[in-house]
């Protein structure tokens, strides 16, 4: 068959034919009462389709999972998932995926990309799930639609939208550590234009996991946020969202230094965003999408010596990042879903630990088409391919190619393979950093190259009965040119420096049950086994544990206005490499086990009063496990 003859059918690829194997409605389970099938996503694609429809696997958190669940923030939703382990310090929460470490999942809100990292990692506590209507996770490599940083994976925090003519909610709750957290919601509605507003206040003392000692494991807490959500659709073809937020969180602490001297520790950081997306329908199958973001974080350490001040520090750190973004979305022939978007983004970074401040600029463009073949099962195949051109290290293509096969109604099979990178950090380039009281120096390099990934995922899930669902995940990520300390031996002094000299390779299985049961229960059981290795050093990475159990039990029974949840897991064992007296050696963190519960009862039509318990089995230790102890605490919820 000759070449134009291809191209033929791939343009036109018998629409009714495709229309024909169009899938029915799955029998996915997102909650206890409806199915995932029946909602949408963004992130797979970067536009809006049915989640049975998406080319690669996507985890949905709902609304109703959140509130099922009783989670406080971002962190507390992610605890009990599949492939994902939460590691917990004085500086927040962070988050794994798939036995990867933080800086290579890349966090969005809205699509758009979240700063404040600290030290390559995103604190997940500083997310209130009080301004979140869903949380999309997808694992593998996803740089082709998002760029750096999202090689183990992307999650996304979708944002509520206001949904009601006039309302509002509050909630108040008190707990153990005299933890306080007062929130509140006020929303309107009208025929074109809605508008959301949400404010909130938590604090909390701090805890120590070795009695006795003047040091404190966890930080106190004290912080707020607010947020605005807006959306006009001024006519049939012009819409425009916006929305800004606010945050402040301050930490504290006691550090116990060389020779018994003690620290107060204080860190404080806020962060300011605000988004602008216009959007232009030009005709009943394309879309143009505008988007502009401006984001800024500043993080304050303060590091005061008790009874001395030799060794106070104060370190002071600013972060800008500003982006542009315009997206078409069309359909063609009723075959083929085209995305193709171009974006720039602007970041600066100023820091007393780095020498000058940090300044880079990327333009990046990229597409995507998703097309169902002419074929009588259901199959979609989907390419694509971005390039990214930076002011710092050059050009960098990623391409993808994912497939999503339904070869029966209660089969679906999906594919990918794609590449990946993650850009060197202004403080991997730029770091200076002396500390006397040890004697060593770090220094950044400035010639630092992209770490770069190959990876490649194959996901079932198999509808088994009307109400049981079995999915399994296998992935594997080959990593190079990974940015590693090292040490600089021409200088005299002890030095160390980047370098882009290590290999690794992630792989392992995910497999898990979805069972929904009588009297609006709902069952969730996974187990992850991940087999991670240095390459270079020839044994497994530090800290990741090879398997994982997680489970969820809940019930939401409406004659009863009764709701309950309780959720575990199980974390094998963790190595971990020391050499305090210059010999290395290996030591392994135990096994640990976490249980959280809640219960909701409906006192009133709009009162709601609730219980809960975290950390029910008290696992932690203050070296490699500084969780909160076991802690309760209950509120009441009001829904006007």
């Amino acid at each position: 068959m000759r070449w134009h003859v291809w191209v033929l059918v791939w343009l036109v690829g018998a629409p009714a034919l495709a229309q024909g194997n169009e899938p029915s409605v799955a029998v996915e389970e997102g909650t206890a009462e409806e199915p995932a099938a029946q909602q949408t996503v963004v992130t797979a694609s970067r536009s809006v389709e049915r989640l049975q429809d998406t080319p690669v696997a996507v985890e949905v958190i709902t609304r109703k999972d959140i509130e099922a669940t009783g989670a406080r923030d971002l962190a507390e939703a992610l605890g009990a998932r599949p492939g994902l382990e939460l590691r917990r310090s004085f500086a927040g929460t962070e988050l794994r995926v798939q036995g990867m470490s933080p800086e290579y999942t890349l966090v969005l809100v809205d699509g758009e990309r979240v700063t404040g990292r600290l030290g390559d990692a995103l604190d997940f506590s500083r997310f209130s799930t009080e301004d979140i209507e869903q949380v999309e996770i997808i694992r593998g490599p996803s740089s082709v639609l998002y760029g750096s940083d999202a090689v183990a994976g992307v999650v996304n925090i979708i944002t509520r939208k206001a949904q009601r003519p006039l309302g509002a909610t509050a909630q108040v709750s008190l707990g153990s550590l005299w933890q306080l957290e007062v929130d509140g919601t006020a929303e309107t509605r009208g025929e074109r234009a809605g508008m959301r507003l949400s404010g909130g206040f938590q604090r909390r003392n701090g805890y120590d996991l070795t009695p006795g000692t003047p040091a404190t494991t966890g930080s106190s807490l004290e912080g707020y946020q607010v947020s605005w959500r807006g959306d006009l659709r001024a006519t049939e073809s012009f819409r425009l969202e916006a929305s800004a937020g606010a945050t402040r969180r301050v930490q504290r602490g006691v550090d116990e230094g060389a020779a018994s001297a003690l620290f107060d520790r204080a860190s404080q950081n806020e962060s300011y965003e605000a988004t602008l997306s216009p959007s232009l329908v030009l005709s009943p199958t394309g879309t143009l999408q505008f988007s502009g973001r401006y984001s800024r974080f500043r993080h304050r350490y303060v590091l005061d010596q008790r009874n001395a001040s030799v060794l106070d520090q104060v370190e002071e750190t600013h972060e800008q990042m500003a982006r542009v973004g315009v997206q078409l979305d069309q359909s063609l022939a009723q075959v083929h879903q085209l995305v193709v978007g171009v974006e720039a983004i602007g970041e600066t970074l100023d820091s007393d630990r780095l020498a000058g401040a940090g300044r880079r600029g990327r333009v990046s463009l990229y597409g995507q088409d998703s097309w169902k073949t002419p074929l009588p099962v259901a199959l979609h195949v989907v390419p694509g391919l971005r390039l990214d051109v930076d002011s710092e290290f050059g050009t960098v293509l990623t391409p993808r190619l994912a497939v999503r096969l339904e070869p029966v109604e209660a089969l679906t099979v999906r594919a990918s393979y794609g590449h990946a990178f993650r850009a060197p950090s202004f403080q991997e380039q730029l770091i200076d950093f002396e500390n006397p009281s040890v004697g060593y120096v770090v220094a950044g390099n400035p010639t630092l190259r992209p770490e770069h990934s190959r990876g490649a995922t194959l996901s079932a899930e198999w509808r088994v009965t009307s109400r049981g669902l079995l999915w399994t995940n296998l992935f594997r990520n080959d990593l190079s040119d990974m940015i590693s300390v090292v040490q600089d031996e021409r200088s005299p002094t002890l030095r160390f420096t980047y370098a882009n000299i290590s290999r690794a390779t992630v792989q392992g299985a995910e497999v898990g049950w979805k069972q929904r049961l009588p009297l609006g229960a709902w069952l969730d059981v996974g187990y992850t086994l991940i087999s991670a290795r240095d390459l270079e050093e020839d044994r497994p990475l530090e800290g990741q544990s090879t398997h994982r159990l997680t489970t969820q039990l809940g019930m939401r029974y409406r004659p009863w206005k009764l709701e309950a949840s309780l959720q575990g897991s199980l974390v094998g064992p963790r190595p971990y490499y020391q050499a305090p007296d210059g010999t290395a050696r290996t030591v392994m963190a135990p096994a640990y086990a976490t249980l959280d519960a809640r219960l909701a009862y409906g006192v009133m039509e709009s009162v709601r009063a609730f219980v809960a318990g975290r950390n029910l089995l008290n696992a932690g230790d203050s070296q490699y496990l500084p969780i909160q102890p076991r802690a309760f605490h209950a509120g009441l919820i009001l829904e006007l």
